[in-house]
């Protein structure tokens, strides 16, 4: 079950910049804060990999604080309360409000005089009750798991399905809501990307058509771009990497057949737990013109070939040995294993990131 937040989650060093100014009017940042902590509050904005402090603020003994700061341009920001409640917010230029409790990571907060960050706390709603209700699901089914009830298992994950499709309807529903807002870069982080990349270039063209150049557009229309490249229906990306014996083999060499690129690893504990059901399949069908293209981001190549002795791993296998920063983890954005691609006979793309039963009924419909 993959679950999609639009929270931004940077782990990153915080330095002190001077920040480029554009010509833009003040803006105030206020509130007040319930618990008053050691430290300091400090307004913080994402820039990449890093996390720029930009101003700090004064907060009197009633709790309340004020700050004036000229933004460079939109974009996304933090106010961190003595390193202890961090809250997220997208700064349009507008006057806003955040009143915080200040005492822990998951105090409340609330935000106001801002429609943008309405919109994402709408949304976030909707998720928290859907995370809420898979959870719920997910208890039930290890208890049916547990008891060997087939039938009622298959019931819970329809119902998962059924769930999963109705709240990703209400949230393109939302999305579509937000028109041109700049609340929209953020709001697409709520769905799956590669699933429904339609709509996501839907928007995408509205974003490129109606929003000013800010560098958050930027950074938004070069990651569409990115997933174009690799979208259904799209020519897979060549790879060319060195096999256990040092061989040089290329994914295109094994057109002519339907190929599952599977990004692995031998450290990977789910990517390994998968391995027998991904033999299963392969014996099942590869004599019908199925391939595997085994992509794997270890570092050490003792470990890499013990793991496909272990697992009976028959099939091509491929690595440069460089972890994520594999030439071909690089080329198709992956960024969390098991990852898999599945090409039709020409090398085009028909569906992304199939595992288990999903894997075993594409199959079973391409064979």
């Amino acid at each position: 079950m993959r679950m999609f937040s639009a929270v931004i989650i940077l782990f990153s060093l915080l330095s002190c910049t001077s920040a480029n100014k554009k010509n833009s009017d003040d803006v105030t940042i206020s509130g007040k804060i319930e618990n008053i902590g050691v430290g300091e509050v400090v307004l913080e904005h994402y820039t990449g990999q890093y996390l720029d402090v930009v101003d700090t603020l004064t907060v009197n003994e009633d709790g309340s604080y004020f700050s004036t700061y000229k933004p460079y341009e939109p974009g996304y920001y933090r106010l961190n309360f003595y390193q202890t409640q961090f809250v997220n917010i997208l700064f349009t230029g507008n006057p806003i409000v955040v009143n915080a409790d200040g005492s822990n990571p998951t105090a409340s907060f609330e935000i106001l005089n801002s429609e943008e960050m309405t919109s994402l706390t709408e949304l976030n709603s909707i998720m928290e009750k859907f995370q809420a209700d898979a959870q719920q699901l997910n208890t039930e089914f290890g208890a049916a798991s547990r008891e060997k009830d087939d039938e009622k298992m298959e019931e819970l994950r329809d119902k998962f399905i059924e769930m999963q499709a109705s709240t990703n309807d209400l949230i393109k529903a939302k999305i579509r809501e937000m028109g041109s807002s700049l609340a929209v870069l953020q709001a697409v982080n709520y769905i799956d990307k590669d699933q429904e990349f339609p709509f996501i270039d839907s928007i995408a063209t509205v974003v490129n058509t109606e929003i000013p150049d800010y560098k958050i557009k930027r950074d938004f229309i070069e990651e569409i771009e990115k997933l174009r490249k690799l979208a259904v229906g799209s020519p897979a990306p060549d790879i060319s990497l060195p096999d256990p014996d040092g061989n040089i083999v290329k994914l295109s060499s094994l057109k002519g057949s339907y190929v599952l690129i599977d990004f692995w690893a031998s450290w990977c504990g789910p990517c390994r737990k998968e391995n027998p059901n991904v033999v299963r399949l392969y014996q099942q069908y590869h004599d019908q013109g199925f391939e595997i293209f085994g992509v794997s981001l270890d570092r050490k190549a003792e470990d890499w070939v013990k793991a496909i002795k272990d697992d009976g791993l028959t099939w091509v296998q491929v690595s440069d040995l460089k972890y994520f920063e594999s030439e071909a983890a690089r080329d198709y954005n992956i960024n969390a294993i098991p990852a898999t691609i599945l090409l039709d006979r020409d090398g085009n793309i028909i569906a992304k990131n199939l595992r288990g039963k999903m894997l075993e009924d594409k199959l079973a419909q391409l064979f």
